[in-house]
């Protein structure tokens, strides 16, 4: 085994104890101390990933409900269509259903059809046809019939100036073939919103009232006789339920309470009967309780309602009380996006068309009628990450079904530490919780692991120093920002914390401008923080000559000179600093957008550079805290957690964490930024037709890219103090540019509250 380096923390308790111990109340030197450290490494890490090879997908077992289908719902075009017509989307006894009108820029040519899975989980495409004699799209809109194998349909009947001047109805069975229809002149010009069949034989449609701008709700007789009629607020459509019975959807407005129910007609009476009741917070979500929100509910039968939200498939009463999860999302594979239909049946099968990053699927749950041994991880991230994780979290619960990772964003630091001490407590840690650099014992070493994966030639090398402590590596980022600096023309381009310094000293102006900043705002902070870059790389102290200038007239020179950052100026157009106003412009480079626009701003003759550090100026590779795994984690523990970072680190992952965004941050993976140049691509073409090219930089792959690579080879990662000493100097400098303490208070709370940190 190699000689293990003394830790950095432990290092940085020797040495700044020395510091502390020495220089007080001696304000005018720099005070000399001994590097302790030595040499070192954390022990190899074996390497074993989840066996792959998956003969047959079964969901697991850890909810109440089961997935017997999972499946896309595929988008099938025809040959040369040209634009998108109707879409909608339902579910019924006969599965899943996408229907949808063929555009294919010639009326004769156009067609209805639909494309779905069926009850038994295979595909199928028809072409709708009823009317032989009718020329072009043979309906505008199509349902289920509730608890029956057979649809329902109608078509618009327009008159010469295209209004809508009423309806053929049609009663399809489960092939799409006509069974019966009829004509009705509805009193409407707008197109009809909802259709449902019932056990009965009836139509029940929902269509816009123009005025008052409400709902109606109608129900037909297979002869086309009005049997029911009513006005509301029924935009949420119909719902299924029971033995062919079929619900409205209503929202019920008072004042600033909104309520949802579900009602039933009762077309002998011409009245309305309440079958369940959700709250707002259910229907719409509560702002500051995302897990509430409903994306849909039906009715089971008139005691129970079925429901889905952010986080899993929910059952309650009649009342929306008694709330239960019967499905989490998370645990299967599913990053919820939205629910197009639900069919629930009173033996607990729940049939769901649902919307997530793969596209629109087909999920049909049945009650847990074998359970299994599962083996679950845990995965600890802070809630402002947790998102960024979903996607990849959820192709790894999909691909694995024997095996899970919960991601929880409920740990405090001190429990989090105190269970990691213990060497219990989550197996996959996000360090932006704990720290990384000084907990080095308890990570578990990766080395061999981009070799093991394949991925040692994917990833851009530079990328992989955000995962490590010394030589070794012990975790894993996936994506980073750049940041850099256009500088006054009096200003130096390659300066470290000494030239910063003196280029602040000889300006006029104030330090900084940004787009983010307020109107001359005190941005102090920021100088202070431009100033340090982590524990070796700092303007406050130097562990590599061991001076420290905390105190001395080195650190009194700097609080003189933050009063140029006390009103900085908002960046009002390009190259502010030029004007006299600042020394430089901070500036944060994401995705294609802002490295174009970057490269553009070069060109055109600003002076672009980095930030200062002890060797010069360096553009700063910003990225989130390392995701690391616990080291005294079991094997199996350990396997599942490699093979979670594999599917983090793969272009899939990193394709879908971009999601149309042409400022995402780059992917550590070289292959994805040319993925981030095709998007750009697509959103110069868009604006272009829109008449906004100019407000957008040319694109000029070669010169892009070149100047990206150049960006990296001159880059460094932007690091920060261990966490608590990083508290320590954000809680005094911010007393100090609050006012709260003056310059001498800065030095002595700074001294003895980092004796203290260190101590404890």
């Amino acid at each position: 085994m190699r000689e293990r380096r003394r830790d950095t923390f432990t290092y940085l308790i020797l040495l700044l104890t020395l510091v502390l111990a020495g220089c007080q109340g001696n304000g005018g030197s720099v005070e000399t101390l001994t590097d302790p450290s030595g040499a070192a490494s954390g022990e190899a890490a074996y390497i074993e990933f989840v066996d792959d090879e998956v003969l047959e997908w079964k969901d697991n077992s850890l909810d109440d409900l089961q997935a017997v289908i999972n499946l896309p719902i595929n988008d099938l075009k025809a040959d040369g269509e040209q634009y998108g017509g109707r879409t909608m989307f339902f579910v019924g006894e006969t599965g899943a259903v996408r229907f949808k009108n063929h555009l294919l820029g010639s009326y004769n040519e156009d067609w209805s059809g639909v494309n779905g899975i069926d009850a038994s989980g295979n595909e199928y495409s028809e072409r709708i046809t009823v009317d032989l004699e009718y020329v072009g799209m043979q309906v505008d809109l199509l349902g289920p019939v509730s608890g029956k194998a057979g649809y329902v349909a109608s078509r618009d009947h327009y008159d010469e100036d295209y209004n809508v001047i009423g309806h053929w109805f049609y009663e399809l069975n489960d092939k799409y073939e006509k069974t019966n229809e009829f004509y009705v002149k509805l009193p409407t010009k707008e197109d009809l919103a909802t259709i449902m069949g019932d056990g009965k034989g009836n139509i029940h449609l929902t269509y816009m009232d123009v005025p008052p701008n409400d709902y109606k709700y109608v129900i037909l007789s297979s002869e086309g006789k009005a049997l029911f009629e009513t006005t509301g607020n029924f935009r949420e459509g119909l719902r299924a339920f029971g033995n062919g019975r079929v619900a409205a959807c209503e929202i019920i407005t008072d004042g600033n309470t909104m309520t949802g129910r579900l009602v039933e007609a009762d077309e002998k009476n011409g009245t309305l009967t309440e079958i369940g009741v959700l709250s707002a917070a259910n229907i719409y979500g509560e702002t500051d309780k995302r897990e509430t929100r409903s994306y849909f509910v039906t009715p089971v039968n008139e005691d129970k309602l079925a429901w889905c939200g952010s986080e899993g498939l929910y059952f309650c009463n009649a009342r929306g009380e008694d709330t239960k999860m019967a499905y989490r999302w998370s645990n299967h594979g599913i990053t919820m996006q939205g629910v197009a239909g639900m069919y629930a049946k009173d033996d607990g099968e729940v049939a769901i068309v649902y919307k997530d990053d793969g596209g629109m699927k087909y999920l049909l749950l049945k009650p847990t009628s074998e359970k299994r041994e599962i083996t679950s991880i845990t995965f600890a991230v802070t809630s402002f990450h947790k998102e960024a994780f979903t996607s990849a979290v959820a192709d790894f619960n999909k691909k694995y079904p024997t095996y899970n990772i919960e991601v929880r964003d409920d740990y405090d630091e001190t429990s989090l530490l105190t269970q990691l001490g213990a060497g219990s407590g989550p197996v996959l840690i996000d360090t932006a919780l704990t720290g990384f650099e000084e907990l080095e014992k308890l990570w578990q070493p990766l080395s061999g692991f981009m070799e093991k994966t394949g991925l040692v030639d994917e990833v851009i090398p530079k990328a992989l120093d955000f995962g490590k402590i010394g030589d070794e590596t012990y975790g894993i980022v996936t994506n980073f920002t750049i940041r850099a600096m256009s500088v006054a023309d009096s200003a130096s381009t390659d300066w470290n914390y000494e030239g910063f310094l003196d280029s602040v000293e000889k300006f006029d102006g104030a330090v900084f401008t940004a787009e983010w900043f307020d109107a001359f705002a005190d941005e102090r902070l920021y100088f202070f923080g431009v100033l340090s870059n982590g524990l070796r790389d700092n303007a406050y102290f130097d562990l590599d000559k061991g001076s420290f200038t905390l105190g001395t007239k080195e650190f009194e020179r700097i609080i003189k000179l933050s009063e140029k950052a006390r009103t900085c100026p908002r960046k009002e157009a390009e190259g502010t600093q030029k004007s006299g106003v600042a020394l430089c412009e901070l500036i944060n480079v994401s995705g294609a957008e802002g490295l174009i626009r970057l490269r553009a701003r070069r060109e055109s003759g600003e002076r672009i550079t980095g930030y200062p550090t002890k060797n010069g100026a360096k553009y700063l590779l910003f990225g989130q805290s390392p995701i690391a795994v616990r080291n005294t984690a079991s094997d199996e523990e350990k396997k599942i957690a490699y093979t979670f970072l594999s599917i983090l680190l793969s272009k899939e992952s990193a394709i879908a964490s971009i999601k149309g965004n042409t400022y995402a941050a780059y992917s550590v993976r070289k292959d994805v930024l040319d993925e981030q140049f095709d998007l750009y691509e697509d959103k110069m073409a868009v604006n272009g037709e829109l008449g906004n090219n100019d407000r957008m930089p040319t694109l000029d792959r070669e010169k892009d890219q070149a100047f990206f690579n150049e960006l990296i080879q001159n880059a460094v990662i932007q690091r920060s103090f261990p966490l608590g000493l990083q508290q320590v100097f954000d809680e005094e400098f911010g007393d100090y540019v609050g006012g709260r303490i003056g310059d001498d208070a800065l030095a002595d709370h700074l001294k003895s509250r980092v004796r203290l940190y260190l101590s404890e």
